[in-house]
């Protein structure tokens, strides 16, 4: 692997936007796989990936017989490589390509959908930006071809039980400490002991990527260590474009349940990110059992919203919930590390109180305004789109309103739904004054307000979901705080396929 190209740019060329000259781009591509040391099998599906999505580019974003350019460029990573496609041409519609279904036979159907399908089965990222007036780029990314630590192990049955009688466990001292390079082994062993291969982030069984995420500064894994050198447990701050950190990945081998090192991991990362001069973190909670929300009130998170449907219901707790019923929901929890600035909001009229009290859960200080006739700051809108394949998931993040939000987004959708994503999670800027008035155009599609979240890039921002075919059972969720039930049954009473 050419790991000291890690971090820089590979190589960045402009193409005319004729199909022609995609060969010569994907001998390149062929090159720079190899150089950073994928395998001939890696290296066919990167170029495969690459074409479907250049096609795309060509037939779809300019108007025919335009004389255009494209640009494609690779940035090289420690755990990969990232494949940038920009282009200035035409908002993409996708309503220009059908639906392919791979059960039906390929002479009975068009092949126009068969591209995304093909790029969401060949590459292990895929991401969308809608740029606004600097055009539009899609982001592939490949990981290394490295062995995953469930082909090394026997079947394992996932396992989170509550902790034993502290009077039978035999006190073991732990040394708490940021995790060293050669450990990510070990740190997936971890979370294989305890969660089996049911956990959702399929990367941490993947020592090469842990690895490479700490090194990036993606992941700060924060371990939990024996005086003769056996990791007990693993929590983690999980950093973002666009969203505040996060801490999760939190596990703790079945052999040392029990012996309360969790929260110092918990508290040794909240110094970590203080020390970062971040302004504070979130945590996701599930809410197939309580003691994931218990544990996180005694860390300081206050909730501040609800992530129906969050993850496949693959993710198992056995003795708990052996097999989840519906895909799992998490409570959305925050934490407040600086003293929180005050800030101005423009929440829509029918969600004030809540989000009110959302606010005085977590600390913040809002001041409500509103705007008779406010108007779009930006020509276009400017979103991000990340699509989790593997979770069936779509966090679409709103940069900057234009006049053609609603437009802009509804295509977003239909993209989303061709590829068969369940759950659209949106985050807006509730510091824009547009929010209050979109909120209601935003129900009238399908969206469901589930809660706010503080400090991301563009401010406070409001979450709203969307839903494609999957129905929430809220009887079966497991609600701990009084304000994450009243959050609940707020948006039970909203939500018309209700029971």
């Amino acid at each position: 692997m050419a790991n000291d190209m890690a971090g820089k740019k590979w190589g960045l060329i402009t193409l005319p936007n004729d199909v022609a000259i995609t060969p010569a781009l994907l001998k390149y591509a062929e090159q720079i796989a190899r150089q950073a040391g994928f395998s001939s099998k890696a290296m066919h599906e990167i170029e495969i990936a690459l074409e479907e999505a250049c096609v795309d580019v060509i037939n779809n974003a300019f108007a025919p017989n335009e004389e255009a350019t494209y640009e494609v460029a690779f940035y090289g990573r420690k755990d990969g490589l990232e494949i940038r496609i920009h282009d200035m041409g035409l908002p993409y519609d996708p309503n220009l390509a059908p639906t392919y279904d791979p059960a039906k036979d390929l002479i009975d159907q068009d092949a126009a959908g068969l591209g995304t399908f093909l790029i969401n089965n060949l590459v292990d990222g895929y991401q969308f930006n809608n740029l606004g007036k600097q055009g539009k780029e899609v982001r592939l990314l490949k990981y290394f071809d490295t062995p995953c630590i469930a082909e090394e192990s026997p079947p394992v049955e996932p396992e989170i039980a509550q902790p034993p009688e502290k009077s039978e466990i035999e006190p073991v001292h732990f040394n708490i400490r940021l995790m060293k390079p050669g450990e990510a082994l070990e740190v997936c062993r971890c979370i294989y002991d305890s969660y089996g291969y049911s956990y959702a982030n399929e990367n941490i069984y993947y020592p090469e990527r842990v690895a490479a995420m700490n090194e990036n500064r993606q992941l700060r894994s924060a371990v939990a260590v024996t005086d003769a050198g056996e990791m007990g447990g693993h929590f983690a701050m999980i950093y973002y474009e666009d969203l505040p950190a996060e801490v999760g990945i939190a596990v703790t081998k079945k052999k040392f349940r029990g012996q309360g090192f969790a929260r110092q991991l918990g508290e040794f990362l909240a110094e970590e990110a203080m020390r970062d001069g971040l302004r504070g973190l979130q945590i996701k909670e599930v809410t197939a059992h309580p003691y994931t929300q218990k544990f996180c009130r005694k860390l300081g998170y206050k909730d501040c919203g609800i992530l129906l449907a969050h993850s496949p219901k693959s993710l198992s707790f056995k003795g708990i919930a052996d097999k989840l019923r519906q895909r799992n929901s998490d409570v959305l929890g925050f934490k407040y590390l600086q003293e929180p600035k005050a800030v101005t909001i423009y929440p829509p009229p029918r969600h004030r109180e809540m989000i009110l009290e959302l606010y005085e859960s977590i600390g913040g200080e809002v001041r409500c305004a509103e705007t008779d006739d406010p108007a779009p700051k930006s020509a276009q809108s400017v979103m991000k789109v990340e699509v989790h394949a593997i979770r069936l998931l779509a966090v679409i993040y709103v940069v900057e309103y234009g006049p053609d939000f609603l437009q802009a987004l509804r295509q977003e959708l239909r993209k989303l739904f061709r590829d068969e994503m369940q759950v659209v999670e949106l985050y807006i800027p509730l510091e824009d004054p547009l929010t209050a008035r979109l909120v209601p155009e935003l129900e009238k599609i399908g969206f469901m307000f589930t809660g706010i979240l503080p400090e991301t890039a563009k401010g406070h921002a409001l979450v709203m979901q969307y839903f494609n075919g999957v129905h929430i059972d809220y009887n079966e969720l497991v609600i701990v705080s009084d304000t994450a039930m009243h959050l609940l049954e707020y948006i039970r009473a909203g939500d018309p396929n209700a029971n």
